[in-house]
């Protein structure tokens, strides 16, 4: 066995290697890792045709929808996300439009024609913790969060990713904690897993596709401990194009 010789004493390399391994380790940042996923560059705008499928108790349900998004908090912008829904017949012309500011408030509208009127949906755990047009994702999932909603921690580098647990701030984040698992190269999330009364509530995953020059979700999925998923599958994107004005009621309800 190689040593490596250190005053009096012998230490075997592989020790060494451990020992290196170890400091290596306890020298990420799980902020700094967090804050290379909230940094990564992303399309001024994106147009994206999707494919929405929620499964429960034996039957599939799918959705055909379109999303403009615009934005970055990032850059100290707001980051504005309008849906519109075009199939099934039952739910055509229904919409969601929510603006994320740099904040982390959250202004959201919910239209369904049956309805005949635009709902404004409250920041508080009633609207945005339900279920997103039925699927596992929740209103609040859909808007998503700021960077310093939560305070983060290192957990581990294992299969190539980086684990980080990220614990609230506030208690109206609707999670005790979400942990996110990371893809170094990329600083993109494989897989983000959710937590609520000290028990995992869901686990998302998702896919990505080399779009010009970035990296946009081609699939996202989120499966409940109940038993249900939901799979969102992107099939045409656009990115920096510009669209207009549509971040309103007008479009909203078109």
């Amino acid at each position: 066995m190689f040593k490596e010789k250190c005053g009096k004493f012998s230490i075997p390399l592989v020790a060494l290697l451990a020992l290196g391994g170890l400091a290596f380790a306890q020298a990420v940042d799980g902020a700094e890792v967090m804050d290379r996923y909230y940094h990564v560059a992303k399309p001024k705008t994106q147009i994206m045709a999707m494919t929405m499928s929620i499964s429960k108790g034996g039957s599939t349900l799918t959705r055909s929808m379109t999303t403009w998004t615009t934005g970055d908090n990032a850059k100290g912008e707001v980051e504005q996300k309008v849906i519109k829904f075009s199939a099934p017949g039952d739910i055509r012309g229904s919409g969601f439009l929510t603006a994320k500011k740099v904040d982390g408030s959250k202004e959201s509208q919910l239209w369904l024609p049956a309805m005949g009127r635009v709902r404004r949906l409250s920041s508080g755990a009633s609207d945005q913790d339900s279920a997103f047009f039925g699927s596992d994702f929740s209103n609040r999932d859909i808007g998503g969060f700021i960077e310093s909603d939560f305070g983060y921690s290192f957990l581990k580098e294992e299969d190539g990713l980086q684990s980080v647990a990220a614990l609230p701030k506030r208690n109206d984040l609707g999670y005790e904690k979400v942990v996110y698992f990371i893809d170094p190269r990329t600083s993109m999330a494989q897989r983000i897993d959710y937590y609520k009364g000290g028990k995992l509530l869901k686990t998302q995953e998702l896919a990505y596709v080399q779009v010009g020059p970035y990296l946009v979700p081609s699939k996202n999925v989120m499966k409940s401990a109940s038993g249900s998923v939901t799979e969102i599958v992107i099939g045409d994107e656009k990115v920096d194009q510009e669209f207009g004005d549509i971040f309103n009621e007008r479009f909203l309800k078109k």
